[in-house]
């Protein structure tokens, strides 16, 4: 087996019943700074033999089936080799991914400046980094609200996210009363 010849790696078992994996999960094995060896069954499972006697843990991608674990094992890989120095053009470049701090990334936009008839807010062309800053950080807010609420319950808003959430609360409040 693979592990006689990297001792140091950790055998992940890729299955149901695993803990779920996530960008935690994912930092957590790219920090590790060992090997990985992924089992992936094919159609109905793997010998639960191999569950007791080689898998260090076991990892499920989501609570759904699939005939066989290799995407869920590309999936990992992919996941955690982008957290490894070196990979991505710049450490600094999955740090404002979503997950990282609990929410979703801020929206982003390409050119052309205007398509179909919407244009990219002004804000992102204006050159102003700290009003960019800002305006990322009330999008990333936003998007979570509107698409993944559910992410407000695992991470406290920071002093910054509680003013902005203070000032859409003035803005609705406006837009109440007209």
């Amino acid at each position: 087996m693979c592990k006689n010849r990297a001792p140091e790696s950790r055998v992940i078992l890729l299955t149901p019943q695993g803990n779920r994996f996530n960008q935690d999960k994912a930092l957590a094995l790219a920090a590790q700074n060992k090997g990985l060896i992924l089992v992936c069954g094919r159609y109905e499972g793997i010998d639960e033999r191999a569950h007791n006697l080689l898998a260090d843990e076991e990892i499920s991608i989501g609570d759904y089936v699939m005939t066989g674990g290799e995407l869920g094992a590309m999936v990992l890989i992919d996941a955690v080799a982008r957290l490894i120095p070196g990979v991505l053009g710049s450490t600094e470049s999955f740090q404002s991914d979503s997950f990282m701090d609990g929410r979703l990334e801020y929206a982003h936009y390409t050119r052309p400046e205007e398509f179909e008839g919407q244009k990219i807010p002004d804000i992102l062309l204006s050159g102003n980094h700290e009003k960019i800053r800002l305006w990322r950080k009330k999008s990333s807010l936003q998007r979570t609200f509107l698409k993944r609420p559910d992410l407000f319950e695992k991470t406290a808003l920071s002093a910054e996210e509680k003013q902005i959430v203070r000032q859409w609360c003035r803005e609705l409040e406006t837009l109440a009363r007209e």
